[in-house]
């Protein structure tokens, strides 16, 4: 059994990500105010200056695997070794805010009916950043790449599934929230079994344990009072084409088989 002696666990995935990583880094203890904080970061084959950035930042847990092994097995790994009694799955392109991790980590205290939690994601100009989901569909991945992106980016499918409807100004149950940021309680993967490492991408690991959250009664919600600032890089849609995005959809479309029987739901 892990001890947990930290307040909080923030668990980083970083892949050449040497020219957002150490911001993101240095953000951390100003986001968790008060509360004590573990780091843990596993560089997964990083081929950039990842590793020097890492050497900088003396208080952090490095992993460090010869090769990327994916999102999931790299997340799995960071779950591992965390001892906090909440942990924060955090993008390395990401900068949360001041106050932003010790708000989670106090929502999720407060709320036992709730699993897991997504912040108010923004982008690096302050602008909001559509993160909380409504149920994934098949048609979905096509409607928002090219070229079909240029019809539907704005039609009734996208706009639901994206929550446009939606002020984004009030904490609320959702079906999903994107992976960039996730916050949950240490019992978690003790309930729901650790990431799916046969979703080797950014392909649906994030609505998967959503959704497996949701599959154990409990609820995952959107948190508009912690922000974090998210640089969102839309990889797969710039390239539909390449290898990275067609893994991304093989990926999708098996976590959408695997919760091709429902289960429970937010009342989105």
């Amino acid at each position: 059994m892990v001890d947990r002696c930290f307040d909080i666990s923030v668990c980083v995935v970083a892949w050449n990500a040497a020219k957002e990583l150490g911001a993101c880094l240095d953000a951390l203890p100003a986001a968790a105010g008060p509360r004590t904080l573990e780091v843990i970061v596993v560089d997964n084959g990083s081929s950039d200056a990842t590793g020097r950035v890492l050497g900088e930042h003396l208080a952090t847990v490095v992993v460090r695997n010869d090769r990327n092994h994916g999102i999931t097995p790299a997340r799995n790994q960071a779950l591992k070794r965390a001892s906090g009694r909440v942990v924060v799955m955090l993008d390395a392109d990401t900068v949360p805010l001041a106050g932003s991790l010790e708000v989670m980590a106090d929502y999720l205290e407060t709320h036992q009916e709730v699993g897991l939690i997504g912040p108010r994601l923004l982008d690096p100009d302050g602008t909001l950043q559509l993160s909380c989901r409504r149920r994934p569909t098949a048609q979905l991945p096509w409607l928002r790449r090219p070229p079909l992106a240029r019809v539907f980016e704005h039609r009734r499918a996208v706009n639901e599934h994206l929550m446009r409807d939606f002020d984004h100004a009030s904490p609320r149950p959702v079906d999903w929230v994107i992976g960039a940021c996730q916050a949950f309680r240490a019992e978690l993967p003790a309930t729901i079994g650790e990431y799916d490492e046969r979703i080797f991408s950014h392909g649906g690991e994030d609505t998967d344990w959503c959704l497996r959250t949701w599959t154990v009664g409990l609820e995952v919600h959107y948190l508009p009072t912690a922000e974090v600032v998210h640089a969102y890089g839309h990889f797969t849609r710039r390239r539909p084409l390449s290898k990275q995005a067609l893994r991304g959809l093989t990926d999708y479309y098996y976590m959408l088989f695997k919760h091709r029987r429902g289960g429970r739901w937010s009342p989105s």
